[in-house]
């Protein structure tokens, strides 16, 4: 087994440490288009659909470059959305016309992907969704409310869950399996009656009667990920939307919480590099007495099981991107990959703010701040208790 690099994958990872660097120099609002524009939201798809053509280990360790120098964890989250959630689900299951159309413009950043599957009663639950995708003379209705979307306002297409309505749910029979959508936002994809035929003639907004994101939420942490509510009204969408078979939406699902579970957080790994190392130059320079600190044992023993985190984590990471990257389906790897990482996450930071006392819990440390994002890992793409349940069917308990 080898647990080297290659000098392609070095160069890689330093030039999305660069790029890293570049975006958390711009403004809040730049750096996805910075990401974007350095090829960070295209790495593995295929070289003929725009992409770099990356396996997952090495896209795994680019976005542990990113995550080393840009300390905007929310735009990571988002970016992570868009290739591990949704363009990576339709490098595997979309139809060759699906992967046209859509993913060279996805690994530009010209469109913009995310997840629309929570709602108010269906949280980790995906299979309780209550939105629904009626099937028409020409394609799917789909209507409901989702909660806490990735990059809502600024989406351009959504990957959305719903309740098969088979042919209109004659009688008030009750819905089906689940569908899966890919979901355009703008013009006559997503306007119905009159509004397509607007839209078809060029007016402006003409979908905005049909989807509407509602403000970006005041989480705690993440803020660059721009979480916020989607209304799908009745918006009709043609058959090319389907991803999968209709009613088997929840296997699409599941596929798509793969990917992202095994990569989402590979941004923390660099996160964690960098935080271990401001923190021991800390505790050597920190002198209490005469004596560094790092002297005293019980900050010397932290220090090495923020260390410790750190390498478990990134094996469980480049094991469950290693295990996709093969053809394997991974689950119960990318759950642990997944719920290690950010447990770990979590712990990392309280301990870098428990290491300089008082002057931690300002918020002009930063140090606050990385404590509510690392919270917000431990629950998006699955809490700890999710995933835990998922490694445990797969013991067989």
């Amino acid at each position: 087994m080898d647990f080297g690099w290659t000098p392609a994958q070095r160069a890689v990872h330093d030039r999305m440490r660069a790029l890293g660097a570049e975006a958390d120099a711009a403004a809040p609002d730049d750096r996805m288009r910075v990401l974007a524009r350095g090829g960070a939201l295209g790495l593995p798809i295929a070289r003929d659909l725009g992409g770099e053509g990356l396996d997952l280990v090495t896209t795994a360790l680019a976005y542990e470059g990113l995550g080393a120098t840009l300390r905007d964890g929310g735009v990571l989250l988002a970016a992570g959305a868009h290739l591990f959630g949704v363009a990576l689900l339709l490098a595997r299951v979309g139809t060759p016309a699906q992967q046209r159309a859509w993913l060279p413009r996805m690994a530009t950043g010209e469109r913009m992907a995310t997840v629309a599957a929570t709602e108010a009663g269906a949280g980790s639950d995906v299979a309780s969704v209550q939105a629904t995708a009626d099937r028409t003379a020409s394609g799917y209705r789909l209507t409901g409310e989702k909660r806490y979307v990735t990059w809502a306002d600024r989406a351009d297409v959504y990957f959305a869950i719903a309740r098969d309505g088979g042919e209109g749910r004659a009688g008030g029979a009750p819905a089906r399996g689940l569908t899966a959508l890919l979901v355009p936002r703008a013009g006559a994809d997503c306007a119905g009656g009159a509004d397509m035929a607007r839209a078809r003639a060029g007016a402006d907004g003409a979908d905005t009667a049909r989807i509407r994101p509602g403000a970006p939420l005041a989480t705690a942490g993440l803020r660059g990920a721009r979480l916020a509510p989607v209304s799908f009204s009745g918006c009709e969408v043609g058959p090319d939307a389907l991803l999968g078979r209709a009613g088997a939406g929840l296997a699409v699902f599941q596929i798509a919480m793969t990917y992202e579970r095994a990569l989402i957080l590979a941004f923390r790994l660099g996160a964690m590099e960098r935080a271990l190392g401001e923190a021991v130059r800390f505790a050597r320079e920190r002198a209490i007495g005469g004596q560094a600190i790092a002297r005293h044992q019980a900050v010397a023993h932290r220090l090495a099981r923020m260390k410790l985190r750190l390498e478990t984590s990134r094996l469980l990471v480049y094991r469950a991107a290693w295990e996709l990257g093969q053809g394997h389906r991974g689950q119960a790897e990318a759950a642990l990959a997944k719920w290690h990482a950010a447990d770990s996450a979590l712990q990392f930071a309280l301990d870098d703010l428990q290491l300089r006392g008082g002057a931690g819990y300002l918020e002009e440390s930063g140090l606050p701040s990385a404590v509510d994002d690392a919270l917000g890992g431990s629950i998006h793409s699955g809490t700890s208790d999710v995933l835990a349940t998922i490694v445990a069917r797969w013991l067989g308990v």
